[in-house]
């Protein structure tokens, strides 16, 4: 499974950082925007800004209610977003331990809000730059507070879990792997293992993660400018790559709509707009989304 950047188009103008992106049912595309908001692109690629959420929105999703959920990696908030522009913090802080870093939301079909908390240390670049296994996994349930339910990941980044919900994944950053964890009937999660490879690869720095329904488990990863993907068989692919970054700048999300959620909608740190391109299966149904 491989294409050329040849294949690849764009839709929407004037982004910035979009890091997270999130595809509707209606053929809209919702991103992250660095400067304290969020966008919606039409299927004509009119793009119009909205909310006021201060900080650096990072990773996005969507609930059952059309709400966009932010990790705002800049002023340490979970935010959710309607859409007129209000918005509610979901979470500061979990178990009396301030939540500096969200960095990516996922919503899953039994209502459960699973978060990625990269690292403890509020300066980000210097957590990159010494990392150390600090971040963590928090869970939001509506009938109890926010519980930190995997800890030690050396700066935990996105997060998905398996259409069958039996495993909660996230990427590892820094250690440049992929950690899962089996999710248990109260909600707990069981010991930690490695999926896929032990090591990535010398620019494998994995950033956003999504399943499709074959059972890959798709990556974006912005340093080698590439998205891959692990196969059910536990073996890395590289589907696209853009080593002079001629349309894909840093990509750190993905996420599936359009028909039958066949099209790869990339969310970036460098881009401007957001990169799209077919792939050879649908991908794996999110809580929004209804087909």
């Amino acid at each position: 499974m491989k294409i050329n950047i040849e294949q690849v188009k764009t839709v929407g103008v004037g982004l910035l950082r979009p890091e997270g992106v999130m595809a509707m049912d209606n053929g809209d595309i919702y991103t992250a925007d660095a400067r304290g908001r969020c966008s919606r692109i039409a299927k004509n690629g009119r793009t119009s800004f909205f909310g006021k959420l201060g900080g650096t929105p990072n990773g996005i999703c969507i609930d059952e209610r059309g709400n966009c959920i932010v990790a705002n990696i800049g002023n340490g908030e979970v935010q959710s977003l309607s859409g007129d522009g209000s918005h509610l913090v979901l979470m500061t802080e979990a178990q009396g331990k301030r939540m500096y870093t969200p960095n990516f939301p996922f919503i899953d079909f039994h209502g459960r809000l699973w978060v990625s908390n990269s690292t403890d240390d509020p300066d980000i670049d210097a957590s990159l730059r010494a990392p150390i296994p600090d971040g963590c996994l928090v869970l939001i349930t509506n009938n109890r507070p926010p519980q930190i339910v995997a800890n030690g990941i050396c700066f935990a980044n996105g997060v998905a879990l398996d259409p069958a919900e039996k495993f909660v994944y996230v990427a590892e950053t820094m250690m440049r792997r992929i950690l899962r964890f089996p999710i248990k009937e109260d909600s707990s999660l069981g010991e930690r293992e490695v999926y896929g490879p032990e090591f990535l690869g010398r620019k494998g720095f994995p950033d956003g993660i999504a399943f499709d329904e074959a059972g890959n488990l798709w990556i974006a990863f912005p340093t080698a400018n590439a998205i891959g993907y692990i196969d059910p068989g536990g073996e890395l692919g590289i589907f696209l790559e853009d080593p002079e970054g001629k349309i894909i700048r840093g990509p750190s999300n993905i996420c599936f709509g359009g028909e039958n959620r066949k099209t790869a909608f990339i969310g970036s740190l460098g881009g401007t707009n957001i990169p799209y391109f077919e792939v050879p299966y649908s991908g794996a149904r999110l809580i929004h989304q209804v087909g």
